[in-house]
């Protein structure tokens, strides 16, 4: 709320005050923030914070760029209902208008506390990450950077913060913030920095269940479900064993664990936003409701699970400089996203492979639907893989449409090829005596410690691979990363004994991942995809429906003489296949009927990996179980 009485002097300060300067700060030391979920099942929050103040000009801000999420994605526009408050008058204040995450006020003669209050409004749709849906009216993830207000001048470490938190009745909850139990109605924290306090989110439902996944590396492990019911927490329990292992095998390749405890928070709802955002502690999942019930979305949750973990190491421990934000507002840097993300990635689908989640024949499944979809983008005529990752923060929210053109974060997929070739160079040059697992243990592990940051540049990356292999590793990253290659490199998935090809025998993965996104992928033979609606969702500039003119967002109504459906287009592939005849495919498009004819007769096409005859199977030992102990 602006006041008709503000003043001119605050009007000057919010043009004048150069927010990336250390503007000297009213004398904080600590803060207290009560935050009432009691109404979250009609998607609002309410929010008191309590600051010592001093007398004269304050700035407060608003988080904006939020670890993990790699964007300015604060959900400013969600904050609503803002109000200052002295000595029970309230204050005026204005809106920076060049930096919108900040807040300028004069704090009054007098006065040494100051009370923030507001509200923060969960959406339905749209929005990236958290500030996508987050609550139904069974569950929440409650993410303390939605409702955090604090001064301007220390850095986020330095601003301690009490929290408090109300649940509705009947709600159970898990954090990785230590509990100091409940009085009147309010779960109590121990008091943390505002670092920690945004890295340490909450999952609360009515249906919830909190699986003890044992101790591993001293520390205990948790995984934590909510969901919309309570019959979607079915089998739950069946995860403890493969989570225990998981845990081992993780602690196994870094050789120290770099948190006190670690909890993964897991929402199951079709109502919030799906996806995985890392902490130091924890991880926030969101997967659809009948992920632990259906067979086919259940096999994609362990890849989830494992890449979210990954990242306490790779990501939070060990975090690329220029990603650092002390205060939140200062922008995040994303060159080094293919070994931030991508190393992760490339983890995220190893692990669960050697904790028995995975068996290798899947495994080689997701590499395999990875591998053809990336070599495959028109894309890579000319954006490089460096660039996907500078502009990880426009690509997030681009468009689906001119996807196979412009490319998206492959940072993460591209990169598990980059981190397998490192691997099989490794064990290559070594006569088999290293591999990327020392590399990890290297880079990541060393002793023991709590939740802690450890920066690092690219050339430190080069080092330590030097250190482990003497190699040109500069030019290596160079040629892979930094220029332009028209076909993805391949190179490391043949050294480990493997190869690229295509048959008309279905790729599991892929029928996975139709199965849970409801879409239908004939990429790799007619050229094109489609989603639960009918829609064209992607098409392949090199494919017979991208040479015939089919483009994204055109809605099928005809293949082969027949109405659409899935059955009918796998009956003209096949009719088109005994007759050598073209496909006819009717759409419309926007107000227009449009006719495309296909010129393929080569029938379904699917990727998957073939070994390669005469060379050992090296990807058989880097998929081998690692952990000496376990259930």
């Amino acid at each position: 709320m602006i006041h008709a009485r503000t003043s001119a002097w605050l009007a000057a300060a919010a043009l004048a005050l150069p927010l990336t300067a250390k503007a000297a700060p009213a004398p904080v030391t600590s803060l207290t923030l009560k935050l009432d979920a009691s109404y979250v099942g009609q998607k609002e929050l309410h929010v008191e914070v309590e600051l010592p103040a001093a007398p004269g000009p304050l700035t407060l801000l608003y988080p904006k760029w939020i670890p993990g999420e790699h964007s300015p994605t604060g959900p400013l526009a969600n904050l609503v209902d803002l109000h200052f408050l002295a000595n029970g008058q309230e204050l005026a204040w204005q809106r920076d208008p060049v930096e919108m995450y900040a807040v300028h006020l004069e704090v009054p003669a007098g006065v040494r506390q100051l009370s923030v209050r507001a509200n923060f409004l969960y959406t339905a749709e749209g929005g990236n990450f958290t500030s996508g849906p987050g609550a139904t009216g069974s569950l929440a993830v409650i993410n303390w950077n939605a409702v955090a207000l604090y001064p301007q001048g220390p850095a986020a470490d330095a601003v301690m913060v009490t929290p408090m938190l109300r649940l509705p009745p009947g709600w159970s909850h898990a954090t990785s913030l230590e509990s100091l139990g409940e009085e009147g109605g309010w779960l109590r924290f121990a008091p943390v920095s505002l670092t920690t306090l945004i890295d340490s989110p909450v999952l609360a439902g009515a249906h919830f269940v909190d699986l003890d996944v044992g101790s591993h590396g001293g520390v205990p492990h948790h995984l934590a479900i909510a969901a919309d019911r309570a019959a979607d927490l079915a089998g739950a329990e069946e995860l403890k064993a493969p989570m225990s292992r998981l845990a081992e095998e993780a602690l196994a390749l870094f050789g120290a664990r770099h948190y006190g405890s670690y909890h993964w928070l897991l929402a199951l709802s079709d109502h919030v936003q799906h996806f995985g955002l890392e902490h130091h502690q924890s991880s926030d999942n969101r997967r659809e409701e009948e992920t632990l019930v259906e067979e086919t979305s259940r096999r994609s949750l362990p890849s989830l699970l494992a890449h979210e973990f990954v990242h306490s190491w790779n990501g939070k421990y060990r975090r690329p400089e220029p990603l650092l934000s002390p205060s939140y507002l200062e922008p995040m840097r994303g060159e080094l996203l293919w070994v931030y993300e991508g190393l992760t990635q490339h983890l995220g689908w190893l692990l669960p492979t050697r904790a028995g989640m995975w068996t290798a024949d899947y495994y080689r499944e997701q590499v395999a639907a990875s591998a053809a979809g990336l070599d495959a983008e028109d894309g890579r005529g000319w954006r490089p893989l460096d660039d996907t990752a500078v502009a990880a923060q426009v690509l997030y929210s681009s468009p689906r449409d001119g996807h196979i053109r412009r490319r998206g974060t492959d940072f993460y997929e591209e990169s598990t090829f980059l981190w397998l070739d490192v691997d099989t160079l490794l064990r290559e040059r070594s006569g088999g005596k290293v591999t990327l697992d020392d590399f990890c243990h290297r880079f990541h592990g060393g002793a023991n410690s709590e939740a802690a940051v450890k920066p690092y540049l690219r050339q430190q990356v080069i080092d330590t691979l030097n250190a482990l292999v003497p190699y040109d590793w500069t030019a290596f990253f160079a040629e892979r990363v930094d220029r332009v290659a028209l076909r993805l490199n391949l190179a490391g998935v043949e050294r480990a004994g493997w190869r690229l090809v295509f048959s008309n025998k279905p790729n599991q993965a892929m029928a996975d991942n139709e199965a849970r996104r409801k879409n239908h992928d004939w990429r790799f033979s007619l050229g094109f995809s489609i989603n639960e609606q009918g829609e064209v969702e992607e098409v392949l500039g090199r494919s017979p429906a991208g040479r015939a003119g089919m483009v994204t967002g055109a809605k099928l109504l005809g293949v082969g003489g027949h109405v659409y459906s899935p059955r009918a287009v796998e009956a003209a592939l096949a009719e088109a296949q005994a007759a050598g005849q073209a496909i006819e495919v009717i759409s419309a498009l926007g107000d227009a009927v449009v006719r495309y004819v296909l010129n393929y007769q080569e029938g379904p096409r699917y990727p998957h990996l073939e070994r390669i005859e005469g060379r050992p199977d090296v990807l058989a030992d880097i998929l081998r179980a690692h952990a000496t102990a376990g259930p």
